[in-house]
């Protein structure tokens, strides 16, 4: 009997708990991440005028480009208007994939200490807190409130959309503990089949043991492996799903927190209001599984900036990159709450397909098992 309780005590404490556990954590620390981008995205940019002029200390954001390493702490960075000096202690580094790759690959985060060379003139976004060390005024962050820095290729004002398109785990299940638990488990498995073969245990338990040692190859295996299939491809259309979700809600971000800015429009084509014109070189977003449901003309909604032309007000690119000129052909949050429901039939579907797969695979090697 107390073989019995390790055979179900292994698999699902090394094949289930653990990585559990750290599919959690990486969910969180990414979307820390994704949020610490959005929370970036509301700061000012910092100009001449605030920190040359002015001498401003606050939460700030820089646009630029590296100019130079003075030190392994110190990092000058500039742009069209001014150089900043960024003090690298306290800080969290990520290299951010290009917008053709946005929606397949993963940010890497960079440890600032084996970062040996930068290309002088790479793009680098700054966020954090500007204060006066020892007489000057830079980025500077703490062990509790450190910098963000990210480095890119490709245009800034896409930089926003990319961080919290590909800010996620492509599957929480395999993450920093799931090799480790699975090679534990897969050890001690082999020892106990060793020690129930010397012990001539029923064949019963025997069998047991055989299937947990070979149970992290199992879904591997035909026909199962067809359903592993099925289950890939169903968490990484869940994936996109939450990718659509916080990319849908990302121009809503200043209604959600009452921030009121004049700049900024959210017009709505049904709402009465009158409508003003709008400039070319807007982005239609959508979403990767919008269903057959059909929207008119008046569902759509627009966000941008406030231009001023000679012939008076209208709507085009925000001066911001962080802010975006978008055409939604659908109510925003419509798509944020069908988003939001696809993501969860895909994670449902792609679970039980993995279920399915061990299942199928299991059933069948005991009676191959039973029949020798």
């Amino acid at each position: 009997m107390p073989a019995l309780y390790i055979l179900v005590l292994i698999p699902l404490l090394f094949y289930f708990i653990i990585p559990l556990i750290g599919a959690f954590r990486v969910r969180a620390v990414w979307r820390r991440f994704r949020q610490t981008m959005i929370d970036a995205s509301l700061q000012p940019i910092c100009t001449y005028g605030d920190i040359i002029g002015d001498r401003k200390e606050g939460e700030f954001r820089f646009f630029g480009e590296i100019e130079s390493i003075q030190s392994r702490a110190v990092l000058w960075v500039k742009n069209s208007s001014m150089t900043m000096t960024v003090k690298m202690d306290h800080c969290f580094v990520y290299l951010i994939p290009s917008e053709k790759k946005m929606h397949s690959l993963m940010p890497t985060r960079l440890s600032w200490n084996r970062v040996f060379s930068i290309a002088e003139g790479t793009a680098v976004f700054i966020s954090g807190e500007v204060r006066n060390v020892d007489g000057r005024i830079q980025f500077a962050g703490e062990r509790k409130k450190p910098l963000t820095v990210i480095i890119y290729d490709g245009e800034e004002k896409t930089l926003l959309e990319r961080c919290i398109s590909c800010g996620r785990q492509k599957n929480e299940y395999w993450n920093f503990l799931t090799p480790w638990s699975i090679a534990i488990g897969g050890i001690l498995s082999l020892v106990l089949l060793n020690m129930m073969i010397q012990a001539n245990v029923p064949a019963e338990i025997l069998i047991g043991g055989i299937l947990v040692s070979a149970l992290p190859i199992i879904p591997f295996l035909p026909p199962g492996i067809f359903f592993f299939l099925l289950y890939a491809s169903f968490w990484s259309r869940g994936r996109y799903c939450r990718s659509d979700r916080d990319l849908v809600a990302l121009p809503l971000r200043f209604e959600d927190r009452n921030i009121s800015l004049k700049e900024y429009r959210h017009i709505r084509f049904g709402s009465g209001e009158p409508f003003p014109p709008v400039e070319p070189g807007y982005k239609v977003r959508t979403i990767h599984f919008p269903g057959k449901e059909r929207k008119t003309l008046w569902h759509h909604s627009l966000f941008g900036g406030e231009i001023q032309r000679h012939d008076g007000m209208a709507i085009g690119p925000p001066a911001d990159p962080m802010k975006e000129f978008l055409l939604f052909e659908d109510d925003p949050r419509g798509l944020i709450a069908r988003s939001t429901g696809k993501a969860l039939i895909f994670e449902i579907l792609a679970m039980s397909s993995i279920i399915a797969a061990l299942l199928i695979n299991i059933w069948l090697m005991v009676l191959i098992f039973r029949s020798l």
